[in-house]
């Protein structure tokens, strides 16, 4: 198959060719998204993306040979968790999901998105409003009880910025898009103090996701130091996402990422079967209780 057929197979993905890489058996995506125009989207968002559904991902998950993912709710849509409930609902056993709440959220509401496939709760500080940073300690509570999870995504400076909040939290807490570490210098920035700060607490985990957010180079290169650290020296709370659609390059007008040179990269850069094993099958089976 020429490099042109697979361009047009994979929407939202600028593929060049096959990955050169073979995942294991129940590989995981643990960081994707889905938009349906049947479900209305939120106020405040006036980005009008496009619909990336779950019969266009799947042509995604066929060419990069992954068997398992993660349904992340976008911010397009607040707390309303419709679209990723229908998601979850057709995709099936091999999917999970991450929802969107407020602290007002009802034990009966958390029930229904726990029969639904969710483990985890996203707090976007990157785009939306439906969330506070005053909102995660007495949710990751209520979360921490149920065996979830908090999940956070945010620039560098903020995550700093809630350095002790994100301290005092109880559970289990996944920061999405390697902490969106800056380039050119990621490992002279406070966040980076940070991530092991609460890696070592022994309850964090960090997603290899959205490379692209924070790199200079179209094949990520230079992320290359700062994965292969979290890779060995944080090997039991790795997780890898594709983050697809990649909607802030949809709304930006930006060139869309190779995604199979990306996971041809991070697989490289896990120095052996055993850290991929890790990455991409067992950290995942734990956190997002697939097994």
């Amino acid at each position: 198959m020429n490099s042109h057929s697979i361009k047009e197979e994979v929407k939202y993905s600028d593929i060049s060719s096959s990955p050169d890489s073979l995942l294991p058996e129940n590989s995981c995506d643990c960081h994707h998204h889905i938009y349906d125009h049947r479900f209305p989207c939120a106020p405040d968002d006036t980005r009008n993306l496009p619909d990336a559904t779950l019969d266009d991902y799947s042509r995604l998950k066929k060419r990069l040979g992954f068997q398992r993912h993660v349904l992340v709710q976008p911010s397009s849509y607040g707390t309303d968790n419709r679209c990723l409930l229908a998601a979850l609902a057709q995709a099936g056993d091999c999917s999970r999901g991450e929802a969107v709440v407020t602290d007002r959220v009802s034990e009966a509401e958390l029930d229904a998105l726990e029969q639904a496939g969710v483990t985890g709760v996203r707090f976007n500080f990157g785009a939306g409003s439906a969330t506070t940073p005053e909102m995660m300690l007495p949710l990751a509570h209520r979360l921490a009880a149920r065996g979830w999870h908090l999940q956070i995504h945010a620039c560098a400076d903020r995550l700093w910025s809630l350095r002790e909040r994100l301290l005092q939290l109880p559970g289990n807490l996944v920061i999405d898009h390697v902490f969106r570490l800056p380039q050119p210098e990621p490992m002279a920035h406070p966040a980076w103090r940070l991530a092991w700060e609460l890696i070592d607490q022994g309850r964090c985990w960090v997603k290899l996701s959205g490379l692209y957010h924070q790199s200079q180079r179209e094949d990520v290169s230079d992320m290359s130091a700062v994965i292969k650290s979290f890779l060995s020296e944080a090997t039991e709370r790795v997780l890898w996402g594709s983050d697809w659609p990649h909607p802030s390059l949809i709304s930006a007008n930006k060139k869309m990422p190779d995604d199979a040179l990306i996971l041809s990269k991070i697989f490289h850069w896990a120095s052996n079967e055993q850290v991929r094993h890790k990455l991409f099958v067992a950290n995942p089976a734990e956190l997002y209780r697939f097994n």
